[in-house]
């Protein structure tokens, strides 16, 4: 025989009214430490208790104006189920509070032993125009949309090579780790760390030790933009940059590119500039010479006015053929140093990009022993070849 069916409402209220029918959860005393603390414009206070191993939603209909994230608490109140979502909450009457929580007590002491260590005071530039950015982020977090809008906003011939990783739980914290060594070993210009906001505990894989130790034995300068505005995590401090979100991450990896640009612009301003005053003074001339054409009418005046026309004129042409000029020569040069970066280009030149087994490029004659395997990068193909004899060239 089946059961008759209920509904999930009715469910639920059954639930809410077995929980409000026992004494010992109608009269709770709960100690753990507060996360994610926000007050409602209605005047409560939500919030979350925890401790090392588990955490229960909370909420206080008054307004707590003194607990702060990190404080450890002892939460009276009830047991409840909130029926519209289908979870239980702590509904809290009083709060006491004991000191700060261990959890953030323990992350305040570790981050002062790596301040002490010196893991803070490393901040090493990045390239100006760098032309391979290694991004660490989920592909389906919402980081990566705000950070590719971003590196798609300037006009520059650079690659982005994205390590898809867990940025929360258990396992983000290998994913993340595993990335820095990846973009280690495959040489990018710079290593940007990102992720979205959340809670304290969404964002606590950054305040690991391992992961803060990989990023300060990176190679490669690494740029991170985790969370708000408001959070910042051990990763961020031994970052070489930090940014306080993924967007102001990005802006700062190609803040060279922009720049290029907006001095193009400057140009092009001061050049329509100046061309419009010397029209305008010209114009203020002829005006003046008319005048006295109309009055006076003198032949030999006549005469060297149109000649200082002519001259005018061809003064007009050489200022603009000179800035004209000028600013050619600086955009070639411009176009030439970005062009410098790319090794593509040297590729269509009939150069060759020599890598060992590892993608390690070849730079120096001990990196290459007898027998050693090498690829030879071509512009449209790639030859695999065995080093039969080395020897030195003079």
């Amino acid at each position: 025989m089946k059961l008759k069916p209920i509904k999930v409402s009715v469910l639920n209220q059954y639930i809410k009214k077995y929980l409000m029918s026992n004494s010992i959860l109608n009269n709770l005393r709960v100690e753990g430490e507060i996360s994610n603390i926000r007050l409602s414009k209605t005047g409560y206070t939500y919030f979350t208790l925890g401790d090392e191993d588990s955490i229960i939603n909370c909420v206080a209909f008054f307004a707590d104006n003194i607990s702060k994230n990190g404080d450890k608490i002892i939460a009276e109140g009830e047991l409840s189920v909130y029926e519209a979502r289908g979870s239980y909450q702590l509904v809290v009457r009083n709060i006491e509070r004991v000191g700060l929580g261990k959890i953030l007590l323990d992350l305040e002491m570790l981050k002062e032993k790596l301040k002490k260590e010196g893991m803070f005071d490393r901040h090493r530039d990045i390239p100006m125009y760098p032309t391979r950015i290694g991004v660490i982020t989920s592909k389906t977090g919402a980081a990566i949309k705000d950070i590719l809008k971003t590196f798609e906003g300037v006009r520059a011939d650079f690659e982005i090579i994205i390590y898809n990783t867990l940025v929360q739980g258990e396992k983000s914290k290998d994913n993340i780790i595993d990335g820095i060594k990846y973009f280690n070993e495959n040489l990018t210009d710079v290593i940007l760390i990102s992720r979205g906001g959340g809670s304290f505990e969404d964002l606590n894989v950054f305040n690991d030790l391992k992961v803060a130790e990989e990023v300060y034995k990176s190679k490669i300068p690494v740029v991170t933009g985790i969370g708000h505005e408001t959070d910042r995590t051990l990763t961020d401090y031994v970052a070489d940059i930090y940014c306080h979100t993924p967007t102001a991450a990005a802006e700062r990896i190609i803040r060279g590119y922009k720049d290029v640009e907006e001095r193009l612009r400057n140009y092009l301003q001061l050049l329509k500039q100046n061309t419009y005053n010397i029209i305008n003074l010209k114009k203020s001339d002829l005006k003046s010479n008319r005048y006295i054409l109309k009055n006076f009418l003198p032949v030999e005046y006549i005469y060297r006015t149109k000649n200082d026309i002519e001259n005018y004129k061809n003064i007009m042409k050489n200022i603009l053929n000179k800035k004209i000029n000028s600013l050619e020569l600086q955009l070639s040069i411009m176009s030439e140093r970005l062009n410098s970066h790319n090794y593509n280009k040297q590729l269509e030149k009939g150069f060759t990009l020599v890598t060992d087994h590892k993608k390690n490029i070849i730079k120096d004659i001990n990196q290459v022993q007898l027998s050693d395997i090498l690829n030879i990068r071509f512009k449209e193909f790639e030859v695999i070849a065995e080093a039969k004899e080395i020897k030195e060239v003079k």
